[in-house]
């Protein structure tokens, strides 16, 4: 009898743990079930909360022009419509007053009532609706040029007006249909973007958004945005993630894959370790919340390859990672598409709308008698140009530049820039039976490197220059790393303009590329890594002046054709011919013109040498009193001011100055205190190398200011061994330079 109540006694426990695994299930089945619908309410609260009818309006509200305030003027003005106290006082018995406090705390990084209370103080307190104070369209601010005429629209400020502008909250206007002529008027204008309720309550990406975005581009965009236009290697050795796997592969040719750029940070390579990828082989333990991310990111668009410096370049071998290097603009250039993680400090940082939330979108909107209202935060690009975590990287600015299409990660808000449009989360893509138009503003310089331009075909200067600025700018952990970072820039600038790049140096245009200037707002340091001839040399913003770009054309040997020059009738004056002494070059010549980088760091130059004493004008920070009131010149010196004497000991004057227009001034370079010290041990004495003579320059299109007979010559300073090193580049009058009588000389540059 012992057996059969054995064999109950089992079956009626398996039935218990059934019966209690059930009741789990259930358990579990209830708790998902609450909190789907606790999900469901909130969201509906959001929704419902952003928008709000006209049940009350306080005395104030009730009074406000909307419709006058709305309207167009020929002269931008400020509507005061309100205080931010009483608002808040009011706000649980008027609509608008609510409106207001919720606009408010959209544009606020910690949206909370009572720290806005707090905050304020009595002079402050005014609410007004301002319009564009350069009548701009409400996309401008984001950096974008649309093909719609925007909707009619306000900036919601506070404060006295000096003080406005910060941050952008758009209050868009939706008339009420055949109320007033602005309805009319507002039918076919652009509107932003209405978030979804998901998007607006936990900041979620909206994936079908991006896959319009890539869909569009795709099936719209001609050869720049295709990847026949790339040069695509079918060679090509890089690994890759397949993300479904979470495997390594090879990549094969015509496989589609994304790739990221983000910041790396500080430790981040410690804790990853040193990744040796292999075909079949898995991610390692630790991936940075970033990278999984964009593993995650890749997923949700329904793609499946995608590739990341740390993990598919192969951190073990040294050689391997300088061949992977050299292969940066063929692996960007390819790429189905780019993800760039722009606001994030380090690797672990994470995507905004896949493990973060985005800040800023939620959209409170009011319905009135004459239209609703929709306040939407605007991310300012002009005034934010250049300044996010990503843009300080110098290794970003190839992967920007080289890529095809950009999937932008902000804090607040998502975009995608490709070569023949830009998308922006805060955008239709469409509003009435056609499609909205829409690409980058190019207004101003962009300092993320959207403006520069590597793929037309032929030489050109500027396209140069702007690399060349742009990168020098931003920040390297690894100084050796300077040429490195942006070598993927000028295989492209080679393969298009079919020059050769000798340490940054264009060889067939070394005589502009060699008077390159610190940034205005700079002054440089060596970088010992490199020779002192090239820009890689040194530490800190570079730049070209601007008449190096603009006289392209003029200043082609053997051009006397002056029939192309554009003079104003006020700026025409004769060319004078400046005889040349016998016996002194026109422009120096490079004596051994190298191809390949590996060998010294040398140019023998054949040029003429000349003597100058100089003179310390200013120390750095010192009042810079001498200048007009309207000059483009910093108020206090930026680096030590030095000026060069002229045969009768008198102190020369620079007319071209450093800034866009020619502008007189009294200093010819600036320097750090450290190498103002060289100078004076040398009792401030120091020899100048002839670069070359210019007939004539131009400071720019727009201004037309001409000068005429200029020498640009370097400032080099002798080694014990007979050889020189570059410390500054100054432009002077033709007569000033030979009044010093330079001599012939075969000059050495390390």
């Amino acid at each position: 009898m012992s057996e059969p109540i054995s064999l109950a006694a089992a079956h009626l426990k398996k039935a218990k743990e059934h019966l209690d695994l059930i009741k789990a299930q259930c358990r579990s089945a209830e708790a998902n079930y609450d909190s789907a619908k606790h999900l469901y309410e909130a969201v509906e609260s959001s929704q419902t909360s952003q928008t709000q009818s006209l049940y009350q309006l306080c005395e104030t509200c009730t009074v406000i022009p909307i419709l006058k305030i709305f309207k167009p003027t020929s002269k931008p003005y400020r509507h005061s419509v309100g205080n931010l106290f009483r608002a808040i006082e009011n706000q649980s018995s008027c609509a608008l007053c609510k409106f207001f406090i919720e606009a408010f705390q959209v544009g606020s990084e910690d949206p909370s009532g009572e720290r806005l209370h707090a905050q304020l103080t009595p002079r402050d307190t005014a609410i007004y609706f301002a319009q564009d104070p350069i009548g701009k369209p409400w996309y401008y601010r984001a950096g974008i040029d649309c093909s719609r005429p925007s909707c009619p629209f306000v900036w919601l400020q506070t404060g006295p007006p000096t003080l406005t502008g910060q941050p952008f909250i758009c209050i868009s206007l939706q008339p009420t249909p055949g109320r007033n002529e602005i309805a009319q008027e507002s039918e076919v204008n652009l509107h932003p973007r209405q978030r979804g309720a998901l998007e607006a309550f936990n900041g979620s990406l909206n994936y079908d958004l991006v896959k319009s975005w890539l869909g569009r581009c795709c099936a719209e965009h001609g050869a720049p945005c295709q990847i026949e236009n790339a040069g695509p290697d079918p060679f090509l050795q890089i690994y890759l993630i397949d993300v479904h796997k979470r495997q390594f592969v090879r990549y094969n040719h015509g496989d589609r894959y994304a790739a990221l750029s983000y910041v790396w940070g500080k430790g981040h390579a410690a804790r990853s370790g040193r990744v040796k990828p292999l075909p079949g082989g898995h991610l390692p333990k630790f991936v940075p919340q970033t990278m999984l991310d964009a593993i995650t990111f890749v997923e949700g668009l329904g793609e499946r390859y995608l590739w990341i410096d740390q993990l598919c370049i192969d951190q073990t071998n040294d050689d391997e990672m300088q061949r992977q290097m050299d292969l940066m603009d063929q692996i960007f250039a390819i790429a189905h598409l780019t993800i760039v993680c722009v606001d994030g400090p380090d690797a672990d940082w994470g995507l905004p709308g896949v493990s973060r939330p985005l800040q800023r979108i939620k959209q409170p909107t009011i319905k009135l008698e004459c239209g609703q209202l929709t306040a939407t935060f605007i991310h300012s690009q002009w005034d934010n140009n250049g300044t996010s975590v990503w843009d300080s990287r110098a290794w970003t600015l190839q992967e920007r530049a080289l890529s095809r299409r950009c999937v932008m990660f902000t804090h607040s808000y998502i975009s995608m820039i490709c070569r023949q449009a830009a998308f922006h989360d805060c955008l239709p893509m469409t509003q009435g039976p056609d499609p909205i138009q829409s690409r980058l503003d190019h207004e101003y310089f962009r300092e993320d490197g959207s403006g520069i331009i590597l793929d037309q075909p032929g030489w050109d200067f500027k396209d140069y220059d702007a690399v060349v600025s742009v990168f020098s700018s931003r920040q390297l952990s690894h100084q050796m790393d300077a040429l490195n970072a942006c070598r993927g820039l000028f295989n492209r600038l080679s393969a298009g303009g079919h020059e050769d790049f000798y340490f940054g140096i264009p060889t067939h245009d070394y005589h502009r590329a060699s008077i390159w200037v610190p940034h205005f707002q700079h002054v440089l340091s060596r970088r010992i890594q490199f020779p002192s001839w090239s820009w890689a040399g040194w530490t800190g913003r570079i730049e070209y002046p601007y008449w190096v770009n603009d006289m392209a054309e003029y200043v082609k040997e053997g051009n006397d054709d002056k029939s192309h020059i554009n003079l104003r009738a006020s700026k025409r004056r004769r060319v004078e011919s400046l005889a040349v002494p016998p016996g002194h070059p026109q422009r120096a010549q490079l004596m051994n013109v190298p191809y390949a980088e590996g060998g010294p760091a040398i140019l023998r130059i054949e040029t003429t040498v000349a003597k100058f004493q100089l003179k310390l004008l200013r120390q750095d920070s010192a009042p810079h009193r001498t200048h007009r009131t309207n000059s483009f010149q910093s108020k206090t010196a930026i680096g030590d001011h030095w000026t060069l004497l002229g045969q009768d000991g008198h102190a020369l004057r620079n007319e071209a100055g450093e800034h866009q227009c020619f502008e007189l001034t009294d200093h010819f370079f600036r320097l750090k205190p450290e190498y103002s010290q060289v100078l004076i041990e040398r009792d401030n004495e120091a020899d100048f190398m002839f670069v070359e003579h210019w007939p004539r320059i131009r400071d720019s299109e727009a201004s037309n200011k001409w000068l005429y007979n200029m020498v640009s010559a370097l400032l080099i300073i002798s080694n014990e061994d007979g050889s020189f090193w570059r410390l500054a580049a100054v432009l002077l009058k033709a007569e000033d330079w030979y009044a010093k009588g330079p001599k012939l000389s075969n000059i050495c540059l390390v």
